[in-house]
């Protein structure tokens, strides 16, 4: 019989691996999520699974339904409701950065965004963009704002399963972190918060357009 270290353990590891199929698109919004199938994908007992999937109802990222759960549909109402909050949140996150942030944190950034502006295609572009989001707020050194960040991310990710946004969007995006990052490497934290406003505005506007 496992420990209750060893269980918990083997949940975390099931939480882990059905969230990232979840976020990659392995599961598309609205699929159900059965205990029983997901036990026989990944060569588990259920109870691992099932306290993986009442941490991610927990997250938001499923939802329950008649004999089970699925991946949560969004709408353009959830859209709005997240980037209010981002809105509200992120830019602190990027004032703080621009107060706090380390020499290792502006490297990190620096190099996220070569990755994003040289990126071959659109979507390891895009997940640049993602990663350099997810730098910025551990430069934040605020483990509340990111942890909170980080499962707002996630909700959008699953309202993105298809085709990756325009390229010519890449492009506006590197051009708006390009002007975060100047002011975070500036230590500006006034500048910092007022470039991130206007990139979460107009990211906004893009995603809502998409999902009409």
């Amino acid at each position: 019989m496992l420990s209750r270290s060893g269980a918990e353990s083997l949940a975390t590891d099931q939480y882990l691996r059905i969230r990232a199929d979840i976020l990659s698109g392995e599961f598309p919004v609205g699929q159900r999520l059965l205990e029983t199938s997901l036990a026989t994908r990944y060569g588990v007992s259920r109870t691992p699974v099932r306290e993986a999937l009442t941490a991610l109802q927990h997250e938001g990222l499923i939802e329950r339904t008649e004999g089970g759960f699925r991946v949560r549909t969004g709408t353009a109402e959830d859209v709005i409701e997240i980037y209010e909050g981002r809105i509200a949140l992120e830019p602190a996150a990027a004032a703080a950065a621009a107060r706090k942030r380390t020499d290792l944190d502006l490297l990190r950034l620096e190099s996220l965004h070569r990755a994003s502006t040289e990126a071959a295609d659109t979507l390891t572009g895009h997940e640049a963009d993602a990663s350099w989001h997810r730098a910025l707020w551990e430069a934040a050194h605020n483990q509340t704002i990111s942890t909170t960040l980080e499962r707002w991310s996630a909700q959008l990710r699953i309202y993105d399963q298809g085709p990756p946004g325009r390229t010519d969007d890449l492009h506006i995006t590197n051009a708006e972190h390009a002007a975060i990052l100047d002011a975070i490497r500036n230590r500006d934290d006034a500048a910092a918060h007022a470039a991130m406003e206007a990139h979460l505005t107009r990211s906004r506007s893009v995603r809502l357009s998409a999902l009409a």
